[in-house]
């Protein structure tokens, strides 16, 4: 009993060694960065600039590699079932890991058991944006037009589970109106199906759409953050359209797989922090509409559990919630 003992202890002890060692060498190959959405996307966009930085800081090649599809579920299931060596982490979003859980009746990963949170990277506001040929320029005049014309108009999302599918669905609901949701596979194409005048209106990340505003191919109606943005200070936001609590915010995080070793979660985490916080990165952040986070793992942690719980209680309010 005593011998076998001491091969446990032993056995103990050389298992600590070697995750010891390999978190101290790590990382010594190639990272991949699984982005759940397509190239183009902007958690593509995300992914990319927090790539190219990260491979400067620690000195190995971070390399993107886009698996869409279910709204995410495919690439965010591929990091879930990944080895937990800290060489497979994932930029997952408000949609992979706090709407999904609530839309879906079923997924193929548990966000909060498979994953080990790594750091927060971004938020990012959507704005209401209408084909102007639809006769409406504020929420109200919206909103009254689709009760006098139920069933007509149509939105359109960059996938089912998205920030900007649930954004519509909830004004729907809130404003006790019919609409058609008309899931894309991208926000490319269902931009350009509103300019086409296939879909009515959308919420999505403002940066995509700033030129088209500008040209005039689509009408702004409302910024879903908390208070107005530079780069459209005249478009007001949900609340100042008279919709309370309507704040609807795309964010993005860093996730590793479960039982990733704690040092090697730490060293991932320190070093995007660095990326971060780089005044070069935030810049670039800022100027593709996306605004800088940081914070701890435990802080990730916290806003996917919250964020969860929120989700699921305005899933069920709109009334969106898809079968598998």
């Amino acid at each position: 009993m005593r011998r076998l003992s001491r091969w446990l202890c032993a056995g103990l002890a050389l298992c600590a060694f070697s995750f010891a060692a390999g978190a101290q060498s790590y990382p010594s190959k190639p990272i991949t960065l699984i982005v759940p959405f397509p190239a183009g996307s902007t958690t593509d966009l995300v992914g990319r600039i927090m790539a190219s930085n990260l491979s400067n800081v620690i000195g190995q090649t971070v390399v993107v590699d886009n698996r869409g599809g279910a709204g995410g579920i495919v690439g965010t299931d591929a990091v879930a079932k990944a080895a937990p060596d800290g060489y497979t982490i994932l930029m997952g979003t408000i949609g992979t890991h706090s709407i999904n859980p609530a839309v879906y009746p079923k997924i193929t990963y548990d966000p909060i058991t498979d994953f080990a949170p790594v750091i927060q990277f971004g938020t990012a506001p959507n704005v209401l944006v209408v084909n102007p040929k639809l006769p409406v320029k504020t929420v109200a005049e919206l909103a009254a037009y689709m009760r006098a014309h139920p069933g007509e108009v149509n939105y359109g999302s960059s996938g089912n589970g998205t920030s900007n599918h649930l954004a519509g669905a909830l004004f729907a609901s809130r404003q006790q109106v019919k609409a058609v949701h008309v899931p894309y596979k991208g926000g490319a194409d269902a931009i350009t199906s509103l300019i086409r005048g296939d879909i009515q209106m959308m919420f999505y990340h403002y940066l995509p759409m700033l030129a088209h505003i500008a040209e005039g191919t689509m009408r702004p109606l409302a910024i879903t953050s908390a208070s107005r943005i530079d780069a459209l200070p005249n478009v007001p936001t949900m609340k100042e359209a008279s919709m309370e609590d309507f704040v609807v915010s795309a964010w993005f995080g860093v996730y590793a797989p479960a039982k990733t070793p704690p040092a090697i979660v730490a060293k991932l985490h320190d070093a995007i922090a660095k990326v971060i916080n780089s005044p070069d990165v935030k810049k670039t952040l800022m100027m593709q509409g996306v605004d800088p986070v940081s914070g701890s793992s435990d802080d990730l942690a916290r806003l996917t559990k919250s964020e969860i719980a929120r989700w699921a209680k305005t899933v069920d309010e709109a009334g969106a919630r898809l079968s598998n």
